[in-house]
């Protein structure tokens, strides 16, 4: 297991740096523990590692603000996932106007809003490398899934899917959207980490193109036909 390596912390801006505030003890864990896991992983993260590599001296501050790995993990979700849901939901908006209903549209809502997070800032970013290692913890069904009220752009994606796949059973429609999720966070977190390491002689694909691709790979899994019957007799009342 990899042992995280320290962390250059950066000093508070200087009071007459344009548009710049000095982040709260609580923001700059909630940074710090975002970039150690998704470097190295849930496991390989200690509350006292993250409290120590964002600059806190009492060794019981991460506790203190979160409770546990499991309330930081959901904190940095918290923190990060209502801009992801608001994009959606833009997209949704945007959709319904244009009269947009084909299967790629609503492919693009679970993708186009993550892979926007990669660009948006212009720096380098951890967030989808951090989900990655997340989703292959247990906890991730405790923190990581939220309710299904909070998040009206994925049922409505569900909902006009089921519409426009009449072909699949419920039961493998809903695999099949599981699926796509894990690949869609699965490929965009690799996009991610292939862009941290790019340079002149290696350089990683664009967003875009990454995105075009994942989604004609999505689309063609949502579409294929469903193999024999008897999960079709089962699942048709789901």
């Amino acid at each position: 297991m990899s042992t995280p390596k320290p962390r250059a912390t950066p000093g508070p801006a200087g009071p007459g740096a344009p548009g710049s505030r000095e982040k709260s003890a609580r923001e700059r864990m909630i940074d710090v523990a975002e970039e150690l896991i998704a470097e190295y992983g849930v496991e390989a993260v200690s509350l006292r590692t993250v409290g120590a590599q964002a600059g806190q001296r009492n060794n019981s501050a991460a506790q203190y603000h979160f409770g546990s790995k499991e309330g930081l993990i959901h904190a940095i979700i918290a923190v990060r996932s209502p801009g992801v849901d608001a994009r959606r939901q833009e997209l949704v908006s945007e959709y319904r106007r244009s009269g947009a209903d084909d299967i790629e549209s609503l492919v693009r809502l679970l993708v186009l809003p993550l892979a926007e997070t990669i660009d948006r800032s212009g720096e380098r970013t951890w967030y989808l490398r951090f989900l990655a290692n997340v989703m292959d913890h247990p906890m991730w069904h405790e923190v990581g899934e939220p309710a299904e009220g909070e998040q009206p752009a994925l049922r409505y994606m569900a909902r006009e899917l089921r519409k426009r796949l009449p072909h699949l059973s419920g039961r493998t429609l809903r695999r099949r959207s599981r699926w796509m999720a894990i690949i869609a966070f699965r490929v965009l977190a690799d996009h991610e980490r292939e862009l941290a390491a790019a340079t002149r002689r290696n350089r990683a694909p664009s967003t875009n193109q990454v995105v075009e691709e994942l989604v004609d790979t999505l689309v063609a899994l949502l579409r294929s036909e469903e193999r024999g019957t008897q999960g079709r007799q089962q699942g048709s009342d789901g």
